[in-house]
């Protein structure tokens, strides 16, 4: 149970991390198919969210080599933060699911109830989970490192949407939008 703990943190790191890739390139392309503009912006969002969860991973593992408790007193902190972002995942997971099996009614409804409130709520499920895992952290390392690793967690979005702008095919000079009408009739 005691790796299950950091390795479930670090999926749901990675998860969110996608999902942010996602969001911060929605609404930006003006292209009819955006297919694999998303999926690039999600693989994006998924390798920023492996090089951030890696890192906190490796600073984590330091800082246990130099605290020999430090291990078992994190542990007591991510059990406090699963309990607030299991159900918030969950039902963003939950809502992704209907909103990709489901027609477009369905869908638009998905986005309306689950998606866009998660999405202005993620900060806040964040720094919640920061400080339900510091208040319950046995340690005030513990819960240095619990915030720590929640404030790198909660950049990630920023950092993927610095350097985005909106795209519009061939630069959006005029002739080039009627080459790209032309191409898709």
């Amino acid at each position: 149970m005691n790796a299950v703990l950091p390795v479930l943190l670090a999926l749901l790191a990675i998860t969110d991390a996608s999902f942010c890739g996602f969001r911060v390139a929605a609404g930006r392309d003006a292209r009819i198919f955006k297919a694999d503009f998303y999926r690039a912006a999600i693989r994006r969002g998924m390798l920023r969210g492996v090089f951030t969860t890696a890192a906190v991973g490796c600073g984590i593992a330091g800082a246990c080599l130099f605290a020999p408790g430090l291990f078992s007193q994190l542990l007591v902190c991510a059990r406090a933060i699963l309990w607030v972002l299991l159900p918030y995942a969950t039902l963003t997971l939950v809502g992704m699911g209907v909103w990709a099996a489901a027609e477009a009614d369905v869908r638009t409804l998905a986005s309306v109830v689950v998606l866009g409130p998660f999405t202005l709520i993620r900060p806040w499920v964040i720094a919640a989970a920061a400080v339900v895992g510091a208040w319950k952290a046995p340690g005030p390392t513990a819960a240095l490192v619990t915030i720590a690793a929640c404030g790198v967690q909660m950049a990630i979005e920023p950092w993927l949407n610095a350097g985005m702008r909106p795209r519009i095919p061939g630069g959006g000079s005029e002739g080039t939008v009627k080459q790209e009408i032309t191409r898709l009739s």
